[in-house]
């Protein structure tokens, strides 16, 4: 089942995600919300694509809750009619907040690791897109993920020189590990232009358009990127709502 998903073609990988991703910031159930984390942390596991990239997602999460803690709590406190309440609103409010940016982060990750450059371009033209669209949205996709990779080798070259990764609860300590990750993907942005503009990949339209069939891997994206609005297509129709 995993390999009939891995093949299916990325504009219902990508419907799938933008559809999660869209309910996830609708969504006020934390359970629903852990349960689409677990879920998609499965499919990453089962997939055996999990790896120190995907990691990381988790270990910047985790450095950033004292900052956003001290965010919700204040904001929870200044709703609530005392400190404890606002306390424990502030709370309920950063749990949320923190499983949505889990579900957008894992499933842009599940999606990039499961469709190749070539084939996201080849889905995307059968769409019958503009060229520069097509490679706008590929590029726009695969950046996060390259960004954490490299960000997890300036990690580590940076502690090799001495820096120490507890230095990195401080927001004020980020600048050793901001500036190598924004100068290599501008290197990066350059280098990809100039080898699509080489290649004549710069067109505004695709010289021909290739139809691909309909799987087993895209029935079940589509499905399951219709399946979480039918809670609020249920609400919105039914009688006396």
């Amino acid at each position: 089942m995993v390999r009939s998903l891995r093949r299916a073609s990325a504009v219902s990988k990508f419907l799938f995600a933008v559809s999660l991703c869209a309910y996830a910031f609708l969504c006020e159930d934390w359970r629903i919300l852990l349960a689409i984390v677990v879920a998609v942390s499965i499919l990453l596991l089962v997939s055996g694509v999990w790896d120190r990239s995907v990691s990381l997602i988790f270990g910047v999460s985790v450095l950033g809750l004292p900052t956003l803690l001290l965010l919700f709590l204040l904001g929870g406190i200044e709703k609530a009619a005392n400190w404890r309440e606002g306390m424990l609103l502030g709370l309920a409010w950063l749990g949320v907040f923190s499983l949505r940016l889990l579900i957008v982060l894992l499933v842009d990750v599940l999606v990039v690791k499961w469709t190749s450059f070539s084939d996201m371009l080849l889905s995307l033209r059968s769409l019958g897109l503009p060229g520069k669209a097509v490679l706008f949205v590929s590029a726009l996709t695969s950046l996060l993920p390259a960004m954490f990779a490299m960000s997890l080798r300036v990690v580590e070259v940076q502690r090799a020189r001495g820096f120490e990764a507890k230095r990195l609860m401080r927001p004020s300590q980020f600048l050793p590990l901001f500036v190598p990750v924004f100068l290599a993907q501008m290197r990066r942005a350059t280098e990809l232009a100039l080898s699509l503009e080489l290649r004549g990949l710069a067109g505004d339209r695709p010289e021909a358009v290739v139809r691909t069939p309909l799987s087993v891997g895209d029935a079940c994206f589509y499905l399951a990127a219709v399946l979480p609005w039918t809670g609020f297509a249920w609400q919105w129709l039914r009688p006396g709502a």
